[in-house]
């Protein structure tokens, strides 16, 4: 019995150092294998190693007529083939020998699943900024191959979906283009019309991310997932909640404060300064404690980025809900591990019950000082 796959690959730069070991990939014998790679560059020329692989027939290679984003050009992938299962693969990864394999072994033994999510592994971080990436938390989905038997939705760079499972459901175009929150609403609205099947984990089918900008600093990542994951709670209503105004959330409304104070009760406008630099005081403590009990380091570099990233990330969630007017979302959140959960002020954890400590205090404090 043999399986029929079809690999998407969407790409903006075309580098043949990771395009040309995919592309060349062994195809096991009891699978079909068709390549279909997308440039998102409308002037791009692929070198003359990737022109020779395109048969066509095999390996296909579609150059879009302009930058048309991360979602579209993947419809464009699973509109292009017909196999039973699609696989997705980032263009910057570098490939094991076995992977295809894998996954055409993994389609034949459990061919009830509706999707296999793969292992991406990245390198040991050598830099504070890319080991806070680490501990922050935020590429966890990265690894959750490894640590679910099965989750509601995986990353892009590596999962492999079944075709019949997909139907008519598409990456949303509302996404910024260069991606943000469209995987997360695929493989959810997928899932859904599976009777809430989650995928099945495969680390075996384990790829090799590289970090990104050579573990250089980049801040404009999680602020772009950030505005990208504030279409969330809009698209899928069911899985969104609210919880207490995060930091940016409360220092927008401190502001606002601020301003109608200034005009109306001029001696509030001390406490309400003093509230603002609590706040800030407050997030960095509770930040720092949570930080250090889930990792064990007291790197204060190390600390000062994820404290960072978790304010940037946070802060392109509220410029994203800012931007299309819908104030009423200030303090929505979305729970990204698939439950439907109405529950206010859902999870507590030990970065929070630092807040509920601390917040009272700087009041009593404000109250007792400044007033």
């Amino acid at each position: 019995m043999n399986v029929s796959i079809d690999v998407i690959i969407p790409s903006f730069r075309l580098n043949e150092k990771y395009i040309l070991p995919i592309l060349r990939l062994p195809k096991p014998a009891n699978a079909n294998i068709k390549f279909y790679l997308i440039a998102d560059h409308p002037s791009i020329v692929p070198s003359e190693n990737i022109q020779a692989l395109v048969d066509h027939e095999n390996i296909f290679l579609s150059i879009n007529p302009q930058n048309l984003g991360a979602s579209v050009t993947r419809n464009k992938g699973i509109e292009m083939g017909q196999g039973d299962w699609i696989l997705f693969l980032d263009d910057d990864i570098s490939v094991p020998d076995n992977l295809l394999e894998t996954y055409a072994d993994a389609a034949l033994q459990y061919p009830d699943e509706i999707g296999f999510i793969g292992l991406v592994r990245l390198p040991e971080p050598h830099t504070a900024f890319t080991k806070a990436l680490k501990v922050s938390g935020s590429l966890d989905i990265f690894s959750i191959a490894e640590k679910k038997p099965a989750f509601c939705w995986g990353a892009t760079a590596n999962i492999m979906i079944k075709r019949s499972a997909v139907k008519d459901t598409r990456f949303s175009t509302v996404y910024p283009k260069s991606g943000g929150g469209e995987d997360v609403d695929f493989f959810l609205k997928v899932r859904e019309q599976n009777n809430f099947k989650d995928y099945k984990s495969l680390p075996q089918a384990a790829v090799t991310h590289p970090w990104w900008n050579n573990e250089a600093v980049n801040l404009q990542r999680p602020f772009r997932y950030g505005t990208g994951n504030s279409w969330l709670g809009d698209l899928n209503p069911q899985y969104a909640y609210y919880d207490l105004p995060n930091t940016p959330e409360t220092l927008l409304l401190s502001l606002l404060a601020l301003v109608i104070t200034g005009l109306l009760k001029p001696l509030w406008v001390g406490p309400l300064l003093v509230f603002m630099a609590g706040v800030i005081l407050i997030e960095i403590i509770a930040s720092l404690i949570q930080t250090i009990k889930r990792s064990g380091t007291g790197n204060v570099q190390i600390l000062m980025y994820v404290i960072t990233l978790r304010i940037v990330y946070e802060t392109g969630l509220l410029w994203g809900k800012l931007s299309r007017l819908r104030f009423g979302k200030i303090g929505e959140r979305f729970h990204d591990n698939g439950i439907i959960n109405k529950v206010y002020f859902y999870r507590s954890n030990t970065y929070k019950m630092v807040k509920w400590v601390l917040y009272p205090l700087l009041v009593i404090y404000i109250l007792r000082y400044f007033v």
